[in-house]
């Protein structure tokens, strides 16, 4: 289902070579999870959507944050009352994803 993406991130190149699931894959995930409710999702409801760890989740979207592609939403309440959202460049990078997905699927019908 998901392709051979790559991109730039800090200087560190995340592509394909994981064996069930790539670092953009996961990443996807994520920003799809959060868009997938418009009040934001918290940190349990994105670990539950793209089976991750804490440890995971926190890794990702320190990531997602620092590159503002997420937002956190009123981070001052507690870790599990705190909600992160997309940010318009967020939205912008799942538009990306999911075009470059389906321009894959067109190339390599299976």
């Amino acid at each position: 289902m998901y392709t051979n993406l790559s991109f730039v991130v800090f200087g560190k190149i995340f592509c394909s070579g994981f064996k069930y699931r790539d670092r953009t894959a996961i990443i996807g995930e994520i920003l799809e999870s959060i868009n997938s409710d418009p009040k934001g999702k918290t940190k349990t409801n994105i670990m539950r959507s793209a089976n991750l760890n804490l440890q995971q989740v926190n890794t990702y979207l320190l990531h997602l944050v620092v590159l503002r592609l997420v937002k956190p939403v009123d981070p001052i309440k507690s870790q599990e009352e705190a909600r992160y959202k997309l940010t318009e460049e967020g939205f912008q990078l799942i538009r990306n994803i999911q075009t470059w997905r389906y321009a894959t699927m067109l190339a390599n019908p299976k």
